[in-house]
């Protein structure tokens, strides 16, 4: 082996397990600043950090007690598919075939038949279901991110940080929980209230009421309604928790972002998909939007209220699609950012060092080919950690971030367009 030796360079490069190659002569003081040990309060703990956030959750309560859902089962979500999908849609079902009107045969009181009713067959087969699936195991989501980015070393925690934030976030997700419930009751109750004034009226059509009086199968619908939002509530309000949760961890613990790690994102990618999860979650109401919008212009009487309904509607998912996706990993962004700037300053102040050293020993031609092979070895790290990702998530992420969120958008540009088209075919075939 040449003269020298391979010594580690700095902190970063320490943690990293990358080297650079160390002249023999260089200073002992120089030497021992480059050799740095982790903290011990840094040190992987044996097991990673767990966090409970279903405490005072009535949703987790009632679906993994209840009926029997284990958190962590392959057959849970469809379980619980099946469960809520018979829950929704079976007393809509047979209240619109006994107490209704015709459920297949537009008539001319009732021109939208319950089974025409697009908006309201796919918000209870599919979009409940689903939003009920997302809403239980996201303590299972959560809790293996938080195990894969800390298994692996790209967040670590010291063992005393570790407790404190499992003590302090199961009372937080306690309160939290207890005021979502409050919070989904309100939004709940206010939005089938709306959905009452909108649809009651006989005129405009829908399957609901007759003589402008509400139907048993109304008071069902309305019920469904009301259920529907109040979830949708519990569900953006624990996510807002999870994001101040992801801030918390953010400040008490060390990111050590891997350059050229598989998953392109520094090693945060599984925390990434949370955000990318709740887009899917927005997506299906997005669709119901794009759903409401085509049924109430195919088949009702559009009144300024049910205008305003829908107005409102897509404003909603127009605002919400980004803030869903992104609120969980801003804390991260902040970190990433901060770990990125420390690593850059290190690398340089190390070339600093190395350049300085050479100025000095350049009059005395004291330089070597292992000198420069150094700096270069220092320029290539500098250039990988430029590199390193800014937030946690790749491209594919967001690509498919973007296309959960065009696709409802799309579908409302798409229907007016191909209305226009039918319209203007059918007017030159007739003339």
């Amino acid at each position: 082996m040449p003269q020298g030796a391979w010594r580690q360079s700095n902190n970063w490069l320490a943690d990293h397990t990358i080297y650079a190659r160390i002249p023999a002569d260089e200073p002992a003081e120089m030497a021992s600043r480059s050799m740095t040990v982790p903290s011990p309060d840094l040190a992987l703990a044996d097991t990673p950090m767990t966090l409970t956030t279903t405490s005072g959750s009535v949703i987790h309560y009632l679906l993994s007690r209840q009926f029997g859902f284990a958190p962590g089962n392959a057959f849970t979500p469809i379980k619980i598919y099946l469960t809520a999908a018979a829950v929704a849609f079976l007393p809509l079902f047979l209240g619109a075939l006994y107490d209704g009107p015709s459920i297949v045969t537009a008539e001319e009181l009732h021109p939208l038949p319950f089974l025409h009713d697009w908006n309201v067959l796919f918000m209870s087969l599919v979009s409940f279901p689903c939003l009920l699936i997302l809403t239980v195991t996201d303590q299972d989501v959560l809790a293996l991110a938080l195990k894969t980015v800390q298994s692996d070393g790209t967040i670590t925690i010291s063992n005393a940080h570790k407790d404190q934030l499992a003590k302090r976030w199961r009372s937080n997700f306690r309160i939290t929980n207890l005021a979502a419930q409050f919070v989904g009751l309100i939004v709940g109750g206010t939005i089938a209230y709306f959905n009452y004034v909108v649809y009651s009226p006989s005129h405009v059509g829908f399957w609901i009421s007759d003589n402008d009086h509400l139907l048993g199968v109304g008071v069902v619908l309305l019920c469904f309604i009301f259920i529907f939002y109040a979830v949708v509530a519990i569900y953006i309000l624990r996510n807002i928790a999870i994001s101040l949760l992801f801030r918390d961890i953010v400040a008490h613990a060390q990111l050590h972002m891997l350059p050229m790690h598989p998953d392109k994102a520094g090693g945060l990618r599984p925390v990434g998909r949370l955000g990318l999860r709740n887009q899917y979650a927005l997506t299906l109401l997005g669709l119901n939007i794009v759903l409401l919008v085509t049924v109430s212009q195919l088949y009702l009487d559009v009144t300024w209220s049910l205008n305003a309904l829908m107005s409102a509607a897509v404003l909603a998912y127009l605002i919400l699609g980004p803030v869903v996706f992104i609120a969980p990993l801003l804390p991260f962004r902040g970190g990433m950012l901060k770990n990125k700037s420390e690593l850059m300053r290190e690398v340089a102040l190390r070339i600093r060092k190395e350049l300085e050293r050479l100025r000095v020993e350049l009059p005395c031609g004291k330089i070597t080919k292992d000198d420069g092979k150094l700096i270069e070895r220092l320029r290539k790290i500098g250039e990988v950690i430029d590199e390193l990702p800014v937030w946690p998530f790749d491209a594919g992420t967001i690509r498919k971030f973007l296309t959960a969120y065009a696709i409802p958008i799309l579908g409302s540009i798409g229907f007016p367009l191909l209305k226009i088209i039918f319209d203007f075919a059918k007017a030159h075939v007739s003339m």
